[in-house]
């Protein structure tokens, strides 16, 4: 099989989908099987100063690269050259974007953590890859694809855990409750009920601090005043320009995730926390509860304050316990790159 992998997002984007493509394709490469790849790096920006990018990837696999508009690809197509010609030929076009053009010859293959945003993205695909069961319900349900064209591959983590056991060692934890809030800062992830549920824990005695570390979203200018006047200004911390250097380091100094996003079809934030050794609270969405079960300490999507900080602090007294600590290593074990990288290829091969 020759297979052309949409590789822009990851050369440009250093968190979510470009993560995604980058330990997927590297990952790819690792297989003894791994197929014939052309990785297309079509499109405008500054290419990310990486391991993956600089050296190991273009050596095993062939480098196609246009720092041209990425709305030249659409043009191109309609004048004959798709993806798949660019690319120079292949069987199978894998792809993140929904963005991306359709091929002239190969099959379509979509990875989606998100809902698209109507039914005709979908049209055509042979394949679309997505992380969780609920996701694979939803889109034969609501988007009309048919169910063997779905293929539920559980996600990748560990991309940050490798180099951070020494600096998690349970002696240096303190008596500092350390939340750590990661994504766009948007109504959707209730970034001010995560407040009031600080002040609140606060207000009871507990040292604490919190971090936003995400770009600038619907709720961000309410929360930055908010937190001016809050009683625990103080303790308030924000990044919006976040890299995997900074969210390293995040994920380093902090004990508890709160990742209370209201869908997602991918666990992968919480998955790296609890790689990292954080206790995730975490809103109670399907895709989350599959890939944590019990590990995780749960509030219902949008919570109320009070309930986010009983979770909070539940989260916080488990946060060093051996056991628990274990627990969530273990776990975030079974979901490799390598994993998912094996099963993705098993698809790609099954829709030819």
């Amino acid at each position: 099989m020759r297979l052309a992998i949409d590789y822009w997002p990851g050369a440009t984007h250093e968190p979510g989908v470009g993560r995604y493509v980058r330990e997927f394709t590297r990952a790819l490469l690792r297989l003894e099987d791994a197929p014939t790849t052309t990785l297309l790096d079509w499109g405008p920006g500054k290419r990310l100063e990486t391991a993956e990018n600089a050296g190991s990837l273009p050596a095993r696999a062939r480098l196609v690269r246009r720092k041209l508009p990425r709305a030249w690809l659409e043009r191109l197509a309609g004048l004959g050259l798709a993806p798949d010609r660019l690319a120079g030929g292949c069987d199978v076009l894998h792809a993140s974007s929904i963005a991306l053009p359709r091929p002239a010859r190969a099959r379509s293959s979509l990875a989606l953590s998100s809902p698209p945003a109507s039914p005709h993205e979908l049209e055509g695909r042979a394949a679309v890859i997505t992380f969780s069961e609920h996701a694979r319900r939803e889109l034969v349900e609501h988007f009309g694809v048919p169910r063997e064209r779905v293929f539920v591959v559980p996600v990748g983590c560990g991309h940050f855990s490798a180099d951070l056991a020494a600096q998690r060692a349970p002696a240096e934890r303190s008596a500092t409750l350390r939340v750590l809030a990661l994504g766009r800062i948007d109504r959707s992830r209730s970034p001010l009920e995560l407040l009031a549920a600080c002040e609140r824990l606060a207000a009871a005695g507990q040292p604490l601090e919190l971090t936003f570390l995400g770009r600038v979203g619907d709720a961000y200018d309410e929360l930055r005043a908010r937190a001016t006047r809050s009683p625990i200004s103080s303790r308030v911390r924000f990044d919006s320009t976040p890299d995997d250097s900074k969210t390293r380091r995040a994920l380093a100094a902090h004990d508890v995730l709160a990742q209370l996003v209201t869908d997602d079809w991918t666990a992968v934030t919480p998955l790296e926390a609890a790689a990292c050794g954080l206790a995730p609270v975490a809103a109670r969405v399907p895709a989350y509860e599959e890939a944590l079960g019990g590990l995780a300490h749960w509030v219902e999507p949008s919570p109320e304050p009070a309930q986010l900080a009983d979770a909070l602090a539940a989260a916080f007294a488990s946060h060093s316990d051996p056991a628990q600590v274990a627990a969530r290593a273990a776990l975030a074990s079974r979901f490799t790159w390598e994993r998912n990288a094996a099963l993705t290829l098993a698809a790609l091969r099954s829709i030819l």
